[in-house]
């Protein structure tokens, strides 16, 4: 059986020599699958029809799981070969072997899902070589080139995954480190906090990109600066979430929930918003009415228009540091501002305090 090739979309096409390569591009993620060379066969639409009705059909609007949110990045960065072979005691061999143990397993669904993404990368980058024959020069070599692509955040998390495997392959008689210490110990870290990482936005950032960005991108900015909360958080916020006065989050990273109060700016955005909203449940959406699938996706538009503005030093991460240290401007103490962004420890309220000229105090139990 023949088909017609003249009206399918979305087919790619690189010329190698004599021999024409078919892929199909996907029109959003723009994901490149190959198809078989011959247009007209069978085989060519038996793979193609599935491709182009899984693209054309409507996206999936339920709410995801935690085990789905954060899983945004661009797949293409964290797709492992499946011709390489991980052997015994290499680095992707343990990592398989940590995703099945009790401590990940034991992990948080968020948390699981973000350290897959990481442990994946890992796993593609510097998988094939054995952890025990791994070097403090590996390991500085490897970080930095992972900072460069990727930022400094992600490059100390790869770090630490490394020497969390150390750890892990203690048990295993395919680890032979022969007395070997973890590679990791004395490791140069690429991220720097308080200032030289996330970078509050300045006033005249803030104006800027009100009068230049889309409308949706200026209402996730604004929830995001006047609630301090994760983006994870931001675009999972329901309607029935807001009361008018307040908003209800279950912060996914801590679980913790809060209620949070609304200043006026953001009050007034969203009473506006929920008069005639563009979708009935979730609160912020993307260009084409639908929710982000995880915050990824948000981070990186609100990063293409800051870059286009020549501002290429701040983030969307950026924005807790506005609310934070706008929180302790206005007298929140630590316990407060910590509760509100959802720190684990007081380290960081405490710096927001002193930001603000407060005297920081530790917080302490009361009987």
């Amino acid at each position: 059986m023949t088909r017609t090739t003249e009206k399918r979309k979305y087919l790619y096409r690189q010329t190698k020599g004599d021999r024409v390569y078919v892929y199909f591009r996907h029109p959003r993620t723009k994901q490149l699958t190959a198809l078989p060379d011959d247009e007209t066969s069978q085989a060519f639409a038996n793979a193609y029809d599935p491709l182009l009705a899984a693209a054309s059909a409507k996206p999936d609007e339920t709410p995801r799981t935690p085990d789905q949110l954060g899983r945004w990045k661009n797949p293409r960065d964290y797709t492992i070969d499946p011709k390489i072979v991980f052997r015994p005691g290499s680095i992707g061999w343990f990592i398989d072997r940590y995703k099945q143990s009790a401590k990940f397993l034991g992990f948080a669904a968020g948390t699981r899902s973000n350290y897959g993404f990481a442990l994946d990368l890992l796993k593609k980058e510097f998988g094939t070589a054995f952890l025990h024959d791994v070097t403090p020069e590996h390991v500085d070599v490897y970080s930095a080139r992972i900072a460069r692509q990727k930022g400094g955040a992600t490059a100390d998390q790869q770090i630490n995954l490394i020497s969390n495997l150390w750890e892990f392959a203690k048990g295993f008689a395919e680890f032979k480190r022969k007395g070997k210490h973890c590679p990791t110990t004395g490791a140069t870290r690429h991220y720097q906090h308080d200032g030289e990482g996330h970078l509050a936005w300045p006033e005249a950032v803030l104006e800027c990109f009100d009068e230049t960005a889309n409308s949706y991108l200026v209402e996730f900015k604004t929830g995001l600066h006047y609630t301090g909360q994760r983006g994870s958080d931001v675009v999972t916020m329901r309607w029935s979430d807001y009361d008018g006065e307040l908003i209800n989050v279950v912060q996914q990273k801590t679980g913790e929930r809060v209620w949070l109060h609304c200043p006026a700016p953001l009050r007034t955005m969203l009473d506006r918003m929920q008069k005639n909203p563009v979708h009935p449940e979730f609160i912020f959406t993307n260009k084409w009415k639908r929710p982000y699938v995880s915050a990824g996706t948000l981070s990186a538009a609100l990063r293409h228009h800051l870059h286009s503005l020549g501002y290429r030093e701040f983030s969307m991460h950026g924005l807790r540091k506005n609310a934070a240290m706008e929180l302790a401007l206005a007298g929140c103490e630590v316990g407060e501002i910590q509760s509100v962004l959802g720190h684990k420890s007081p380290k960081m309220a405490m710096f927001y305090c002193k930001a603000g000229g407060q005297e920081a105090v530790e917080p302490h139990c009361h009987g």
